[in-house]
C-alpha cells in the first residue's frame, strides 16, 4: 500500500512532495552587525488572509553558536483599528516539519498556488479577530540556509522571542509589550523554553502566558524508547552531531550513517512528503544505535538541558495532551506538570480525551485563545497544581 502510496505521490501530486528551494529573498542576507529582532528584510506576502495583511520577513536572532544570524518568519497585522494601548502579539512556534532548509513553514504559500500559511497555524483568525498581531517563525536554518537547531530550546526560544521584537518594529504595527507564546509538539517544547529565558532575554518585553500542546518535555527518555520515531531522531542525532561537533558514531552504528542522513534530508510539511519521509525512515536499520545515549557523554547531558520543566517559567503554563498521543505519551506530559508544579509555576493542565498527536493543536486551538484572551486583559490564570487535571472529551 505504502508503495502505490509513493508511486501516486510521484506521478500525480509532485508539488506536494518535492521539497521547495528558497528563492532569492532568503538568500544573501547578512546579520553579523544587527541586534535581536531587527527587520533585515520584508515584504507583503500574496497569500494575505482577508482580516488580517501577511508580511514574509527575515530578522536577525541570536543562533545557537551565539553569533546573530538571520531567521526568516511570518507575521500577520490585524486590519482592524489598533485598540488603546496597542496591539497584543501572540508568537506561534510550529511543529516539527523538518531540519532542512526547505522545510520551512514560510515557503508553504509559495509552492501550493497562493496557499494562506495561516490553515496551519491553530487559533489563527481567533486572535486576529481578537486584534491580536500573530508572529510565526521558521527557526534558525529552516528557510534561510543553516543547520537547524532541532529541539536545542534556548536557540528556538530565541528566534521566537525575537519574532516578537520584529513584529513589534513592523511599519502600522502599533504594538504593545504584552505577549503570549503557542506552540504545538516541537513548537510546545520551544515555547517552554520562551517560558524559561523570556526574562533574562527580553526584559523590555512582557510575557504574559505560554500555551503549549503535546510538548516533548523529557527527551533523554522520550527519544531513546523502543517506540521512537527513527525520522524523529534522524532529525536529533544529525543536527545535533554538526551543531555540538560530536560524531554521529559515538551513538550511531557506523552502517546506519548514511541512511540517517537521507532521512534528515525530508521534510513532513504535507501528506506527500511525510509518505518519502516515512519510506526514508524506514531504511534505517532498526539496531541503528550502538552506544547508549543515556549513558554515553555528552548526549545524556546534552538531553537533559534541552528538557523543559527543569528550571521555573516567568509566566503562567497552559499544557494540552492528547490522551491517545503516541508520539508524545501522555505519562511524559504528566510528569513535567508535576516538575512545574513543585518549581511553583502556574500550570493548567488540561487533557483531551481520545485526542492523537497531529490533531492536539487543532483541538486546543479555542482553548488557547480564550486563555490568552484572560492573560491579556489581566485576569488571575487558573491552575491544576498541584493535584486536579481537567479531561476534556
Amino acid at each position: 500500500m505504502l508503495k502505490r502510496l509513493v508511486l501516486g505521490c510521484n506521478l500525480l501530486a509532485l508539488a506536494a512532495c518535492a521539497i521547495p528551494q528558497p528563492g532569492p529573498f532568503y538568500q544573501g542576507v547578512t546579520a553579523a552587525r544587527a541586534h535581536p529582532g531587527e527587520i533585515l528584510r520584508s515584504r507583503i506576502t500574496t497569500a494575505s488572509p482577508s482580516d488580517a495583511t501577511a508580511y514574509r520577513v527575515i530578522y536577525a536572532s541570536t543562533g545557537v553558536s551565539g553569533r546573530i544570524v538571520p531567521v526568516s518568519a511570518v507575521i500577520y497585522l490585524p486590519r482592524s483599528p489598533p485598540p488603546p494601548g496597542g496591539r497584543d502579539i501572540i508568537a506561534w512556534a510550529h511543529p516539527t516539519t523538518g531540519v532542512a532548509a526547505g522545510c520551512a513553514p514560510s515557503l508553504g504559500d509559495i509552492t501550493a498556488g497562493g496557499r494562506d500559511l495561516g490553515g496551519t497555524i491553530p487559533g489563527l483568525h481567533r486572535f486576529l479577530h481578537a486584534g491580536d498581531i500573530v508572529t510565526a517563525t521558521d527557526y534558525e536554518g529552516l528557510g534561510v540556509a543553516g543547520i537547524h537547531p532541532y529541539l536545542i530550546g534556548r536557540a528556538e526560544a530565541d528566534d521566537i522571542i525575537d519574532s516578537v521584537r520584529a513584529a513589534r518594529a513592523l511599519p502600522g504595527a502599533d504594538a504593545s509589550r504584552a505577549y503570549g507564546v503557542w506552540g504545538h509538539s516541537q513548537g510546545g517544547q520551544a515555547a517552554l523554553f520562551v517560558g524559561q529565558e523570556a526574562a533574562s532575554y527580553a526584559p523590555a518585553l512582557h510575557l504574559v502566558g505560554v500555551a503549549a500542546a503535546a510538548p516533548p518535555t523529557n527527551l533523554g527518555p522520550e527519544l531513546t524508547a523502543p517506540h521512537s520515531s527513527r525520522l524523529l531522531t534522524a532529525y536529533v542525532y544529525v543536527t545535533w552531531s554538526h551543531l555540538y561537533h560530536i560524531p554521529l558514531t559515538s551513538v550511531i552504528a557506523p552502517q546506519a550513517v548514511a541512511a540517517l542522513e537521507r532521512t534528515a534530508t525530508t521534510c513532513i510539511n504535507s501528506i506527500g512528503q511525510y509518505i518519502v519521509a516515512s519510506r526514508t525512515a524506514a531504511s534505517v536499520p532498526r539496531t541503528y544505535i550502538a552506544h547508549n545515549p543515556l549513558t554515553t557523554p555528552p548526549w545524556t547531558v546534552l538531553f537533559h538541558e534541552n528538557s523543559a520543566g527543569f528550571a521555573p517559567a516567568s509566566a503562567p503554563l497552559l499544557i494540552t495532551q492528547g490522551t491517545a498521543d503516541t508520539t508524545v505519551y501522555p505519562k511524559y506530559t504528566d510528569s513535567f506538570v508535576r516538575r512545574a508544579c513543585k518549581l511553583g509555576d502556574t500550570v493548567d493542565y488540561i487533557k483531551l480525551k481520545g485526542v492523537t498527536h497531529i490533531f492536539t493543536g487543532y483541538r486546543s486551538a479555542k482553548l488557547v485563545a480564550a486563555w490568552f484572551a484572560q492573560r491579556f486583559a489581566g485576569s488571575p490564570p487558573p491552575t491544576t497544581c498541584p493535584n486536579r487535571v481537567e479531561i476534556k472529551g
